[in-house]
């Protein structure tokens, strides 16, 4: 509900792909990491999700970077209240794929601005803030840039951006392209 408020507020129809639940892609993100770093889950939603497929226990080592984005969505998942209901056996994040193809993961938040129409060059889309990181998507002109993550840092101008066509998200992840209001038909947020 939160992330349609935000996707209101830039303008954009909410449809199915926008509506989803930030509380449940806050835990997917958290819980992803954990996953990434060998965690064995318990609950019934982290072995439906996850499915402890080569995972090495509960005792797992997060890097500095991780851990920090950690501490960051369950300070959003406290200030949002979330409660994921971990005896479900699905989640609703429907961009799940997307967020799978990052190497370094964002913080969601429930608010949201944006660059509308955006007018510039293309911008490319990477797995993790550095240009030798795999490219994972490509915005063209007539895009909606959106700024609706936050990170643990802000590296050297690196930023992660979500782009939509109209209200269909298209992309997701880190940029170095400069995005200024001159390059937006319009803005929000």
């Amino acid at each position: 509900m939160h992330r349609l408020i935000a996707l209101t507020l830039l303008s954009f129809t909410a449809t199915p792909a926008a509506a989803y639940d930030v509380c449940d892609e806050a835990w997917y993100i958290r819980n992803l990491i954990f996953d990434r770093a060998g965690y064995c889950f318990g609950s019934t939603l982290g072995q439906a999700v996850f499915d402890n497929t080569g995972c090495t226990g509960k005792d797992v080592s997060l890097s500095p970077g991780d851990a920090a984005t950690v501490e960051m969505i369950r300070e959003q998942e406290g200030w949002m209240a979330c409660a994921v209901d971990t005896g479900a056996t699905r989640l609703d994040v429907p961009h799940r794929a997307l967020l799978d193809r990052l190497e370094v993961l964002p913080v969601p938040t429930d608010t949201a601005s944006g660059c509308i129409g955006w007018t510039g060059g293309p911008i490319p889309l990477l797995a993790a803030p550095r240009e030798d990181a795999a490219l994972v998507g490509r915005g063209e002109a007539g895009v909606n840039v959106v700024w609706e993550y936050d990170y643990e840092s802000v590296l050297d101008g690196w930023q992660f951006l979500t782009l939509y066509r109209d209200s269909e998200l298209v992309g997701m992840g880190w940029s170095i392209t400069p995005i200024f209001e001159d390059q937006c038909t319009s803005q929000a947020g």
